[in-house]
């Protein structure tokens, strides 16, 4: 999905590297708004030192980059100059170059610099910026459809850096769904017998509690294993298996209808040996890869009919409403 596209360009000062994540997903429209919220944009790993990212998210083209400061920052992709995308672009000091004609922009969004002019930088030079946050291996950036400033933090997990637990396993794909559809799944308990096959493994009790943009679902399972999922927002979560494996999931949408997950699996150091068949566990035919089909297939319904035993996707919503306000 990654691939180095530039190396230096003319009047660069060092040479910047510059990698586009293709989506290989049609765009697609959908009756659900993009939510508002924190963001995984890229991996902090893929964002080196003078590194300059192009991606299509939240249904805008975004580019990422961290400059001589090392600071991560994320921007609206076009130059309003002249148009150009300035993935392109190089790193100069603090600031973002467009490989078109040379104005540099900072974090801010504004442009700072017109290499060929003397006078003062136009009001109407800057761009949209974003929020950001670094931290556990992630660089996260806030998207509001009004422009709002961030309305929480993006909380820490303990896990991450801990010696007693391993560095992240990575995995990274696209797939077909909104947002919020995949984040009912987790309380929609009834698709687990007939989806995920999961009738051999008794869920014997659940609950999904809610703190304003924070929520929690506990299900314990038969033989005695707790599963928790604390949700900061429509797009990330925090998926515990007591003494077995944390996973920070980082879903965001590329666009109304489409997603790009990337997920970091972290294991006790005890565990280690056993880390591909517990990552395979949740990604492969009985999880994640049941899910595709059933997203890439069905429609929206406004007003789903739903019985007592759908109680907590009646609650999700609920909750999940909060993040369209625009």
């Amino acid at each position: 999905m990654f691939g180095q596209v530039g190396g230096a360009s003319t009047g660069q000062s060092a040479a910047t590297t510059r990698l586009r994540v293709r989506s290989v997903l049609t765009p697609r429209d959908h009756p659900l708004p993009v939510p508002n919220g924190w963001y995984g944009l890229v991996g902090s790993a893929q964002l080196g030192d003078r590194t300059v990212v192009s991606i299509r998210a939240v249904g805008r083209d975004l580019v990422a980059f961290r400059a001589d400061d090392g600071a991560a920052r994320v921007l609206d992709a076009h130059c309003p100059h002249a148009g150009a995308h300035m993935g392109g672009g190089w790193i100069e000091g603090d600031r973002l170059a467009c490989p078109y004609h040379g104005w540099e922009y900072g974090g801010d969004g504004r442009c700072r610099h017109i290499p060929y002019h003397d006078g003062r930088v136009p009001e109407r030079a800057a761009v949209r910026s974003y929020p950001v946050i670094e931290q556990d291996g992630f660089v996260w950036f806030w998207y509001h459809a009004g422009d709002a400033a961030p309305g929480w933090d993006v909380d820490p997990v303990p896990e991450v850096s801990d010696p007693d637990w391993t560095d992240a396993v990575v995995y990274e794909s696209e797939l077909v769904a909104a947002l919020q559809e995949m984040g009912e799944n987790n309380v929609d308990y009834a698709h687990f017998n007939y989806v995920h096959r999961a009738g051999k493994i008794p869920l014997l009790s659940s609950t999904f509690t809610v703190d304003g943009p924070r929520s929690r679902v506990v299900e314990v399972l038969g033989g005695g294993t707790t599963f928790t999922r604390d949700a900061c927002g429509p797009g990330i979560a925090v998926l515990r298996v007591p003494d077995t494996m944390t996973m920070i999931a980082a879903t965001t949408p590329i666009d109304r209808g489409n997603c790009r997950l990337r997920w970091h699996f972290h294991f006790p150091n005890a565990m280690q040996s056993m880390a591909d068949d517990l990552v395979e566990t949740v990604i492969g035919d009985y999880g994640l890869a049941a899910d595709r089909p059933i997203w890439e297939h069905k429609v929206w319904p406004e007003r789903p009919v739903l019985v007592k035993a759908d109680a907590a996707i009646a609650e999700f919503r609920r909750w999940y409403a909060q993040f369209y306000e625009g």
